[in-house]
């Protein structure tokens, strides 16, 4: 299904001819054969920017999480191996602080400082800036799911093994503690970006998140939701494409998490 969703992101606007910031009909124009999912209150095409928005709101999933994810696994699976407790000490402590900075008053601070109108390194305006909030929070989360699961490899057998045998620490540590982190900590990423693109979709009611024009669910759901009673489209479909999203990337975080498990009990 996010496959599909991808594929219709490119699709989307040469099935319908228009693209996502066109005035391609009337205001307000209910489902249509010409307008699937009807048009904004600007005669924008509801069914382009509804697929259209995937670009954003998978891109700030997938980059906000698996960022967060190699800085937060490489950090605490170090802090797992070490041998002295100083440095794995001062990264929970590190970790603490930043887990308890909430999401949203760390995005509407950068956001108030830098703006969100400003684009970075070519991507749309406030999507970077966005960006750098979830990951300056997000690593620390991972980073303790990292510590805890290499700190419980060092003890298992075939660790012990390695050891005796005389292989190096580098190589412990990435050839045979490093494969066994990731498979946990990469559960937890997928599950990780279902949160982040609910997250980003409830910026804009906080004054925040993408700026319009830009295609994004949580912008277009905020631009419909003064016209929901005769206009319903502007809201249900971008919603409902945040729910389809959501349920299937948790069906395959779900499936990583059994395999996870099975491989986790083998090993035992």
């Amino acid at each position: 299904m996010l496959l599909l969703f991808v594929i219709m992101s490119f699709l989307a606007p040469v099935l319908i001819g228009y693209g996502p910031n066109e005035l391609g009909g009337p205001p307000l124009a209910p489902p249509s054969p010409e307008h699937p999912f009807g048009t904004d209150v600007l005669g924008r095409d509801v069914f382009v920017r509804t697929f259209v928005a995937v670009h954003v709101d998978y891109l700030v999933a997938l980059v906000g999480a698996f960022v967060s994810l190699a800085i937060g696994t490489l950090l605490g699976t170090l802090a797992g191996m070490a041998r002295r407790r100083t440095w794995g000490t001062v990264l929970m402590r590190v970790t603490d602080a930043l887990i308890a900075v909430p999401f949203p008053l760390l995005i509407l601070l950068i956001l108030l400082t830098v703006g969100n109108q400003v684009s970075v390194l070519g991507t749309p305006p406030g999507v970077f800036q966005i960006l750098v909030g979830i990951v300056v929070v997000g690593w620390s989360i991972y980073a303790r799911l990292a510590r805890a699961e290499a700190a419980g490899l060092r003890s298992r057998d075939y660790i012990v093994a390695a050891e005796l045998m005389g292989y190096g620490k580098g190589r412990i540590t990435f050839r045979h503690i490093m494969p066994a982190v990731i498979a946990v900590t990469g559960t937890y990423a997928v599950a990780d970006a279902v949160i982040i693109v609910g997250f980003v979709a409830s910026l804009p009611f906080l004054g925040a998140g993408v700026p319009p024009p830009t295609p994004e669910w949580g912008s277009m759901m905020y631009e419909g939701r003064s016209s929901i009673v005769f206009a319903w489209w502007q809201v249900i479909f971008p919603a409902l494409a945040l729910t389809i999203s959501a349920v299937a990337a948790s069906v395959i975080a779900d499936g990583l998490l059994d395999r996870t498990s099975r491989k986790l009990r083998r090993q035992e």
